[in-house]
């Protein structure tokens, strides 16, 4: 896995290569929300980092984006056409959950406050609802929602995340997990109140935002793991493999020890992956989130599995790398530190041995 910040600092801009393209304000907050995660989730040594080159794209980011930088995902659609990846650093599997997923299209409107349902998908043991929301005022850039989404009759564990993506206009995302798997499921979805995240708006919101919906489970396989493998201080914790019709994700947990962490500037993990029948797999989504410099959750994404394999066979990859540039404030202090395409820094490169998975059918 290439890290950001050697593909910023090792490129040669020419600005009056690219064309500008005019972008919504949808684009706009998304590449600005995934632009930040990338920078400071990345499953690097994210706080090491060089900044010069990611700070000279967050200035990009006016009323036009370069296209050729920013533009691969944008679309030409309804505002709401790309939430999923709005809310996620691997795209490759939300794509897939979009995919998957049905619309609904409801609308509630009180006090002033339109919510908009656009779609949903049930994969078995989570539902990931995504709607729009049309304010009668600025909520800040982020709000609370408190939502409860009853599903056969059970009320399950919601979290919601809302995001501004225009002028009072939010996008957000409602996943809610389920105790018991079905085939089909009946879904009432309310919201019991929003609370603006502005400190001098406290005042709780409360309207009637009610929704009901019937959704059949989405043609996706979750298969929990409980492999792990530890090696030279670095931990590869296999937690889920999901397949539908197109591709495939490996969900993991990665831990690095305090003393590789002080020792090595930059660590990552890679998977070489082939089934039991031969066929090799190349990655091409990886990502994740860390809640602090050691654990990071994290889920890689390949093409569509064959459907006669019955066996995954993984081998991880890690690298260990030092920085060969740093970055400092006017005070003297380190901001940063960053490592060239052809760094003669040290680096350690090893595999861990290799795991198998038996792929329930």
């Amino acid at each position: 896995m290439k890290d950001l910040y050697k593909h910023l600092n090792d490129i040669d801009i020419d600005l009056t290569e690219f064309e500008e393209m005019e972008v919504t304000e949808f684009e706009r907050a998304r590449v600005k929300k995934e632009l930040k995660e990338k920078i400071f989730n990345s499953c690097q040594k994210k706080w090491k980092k060089s900044i010069t080159a990611a700070s000279l794209i967050i200035g990009l980011l006016t009323s036009t984006l370069f296209g050729l930088s920013f533009t691969a995902n944008a679309e030409k659609i309804p505002v709401f056409g790309n939430i999923y990846r709005f809310f996620n650093l691997n795209d490759a599997l939300y794509d897939d959950y979009q995919e998957n997923s049905n619309p609904i299209q409801g609308v509630a409107e009180s006090n002033g406050i339109k919510v908009t349902m656009n779609d949903a998908v049930y994969d078995g043991e989570t539902l990931i609802v995504s709607y729009t929301i049309d304010t009668n005022r600025y909520l800040g850039d982020t709000f609370y929602i408190d939502s409860v989404a009853d599903v056969e009759g059970e009320e399950g564990t919601t979290i919601n995340e809302v995001f501004k993506i225009g002028d009072n206009k939010y996008t957000g995302k409602s996943t809610t997990t389920i105790d018991e798997s079905y085939s089909t499921i009946n879904v009432d979805w309310k919201i019991n109140y929003m609370l603006s995240s502005l400190v001098a708006d406290q005042k709780r919101i409360t309207g009637d935002w009610a929704f009901n919906f019937q959704l059949n489970k989405a043609d996706i396989a979750i298969q929990k793991l409980t492999q792990s493998i530890e090696q030279d201080g670095f931990t590869v914790n296999f937690e889920k493999l999901i397949i539908t019709p197109q591709a495939f994700h490996i969900q993991f947990e990665q831990i690095t020890s305090l003393e590789v962490w002080k020792e090595w500037d930059f660590i990552s993990v890679d998977f070489e992956v082939k089934d039991d029948l031969g066929n090799v797999y190349d990655n091409h989504s990886f990502g994740g989130t860390g809640s602090d410099y050691l654990h990071f959750n994290m889920s890689a994404s390949y093409d569509s599995l064959n459907q006669d394999a019955s066996k995954l066979i993984i081998t991880p990859k890690v690298t260990f790398e030092e920085a060969d540039t740093v970055n400092y404030a006017e005070d003297g202090r380190i901001t940063g530190k960053g490592r060239s395409f052809n760094s003669k820094a040290d680096s350690k490169e090893f595999k861990m041995d290799k795991i198998i998975i038996d792929i329930e059918k």
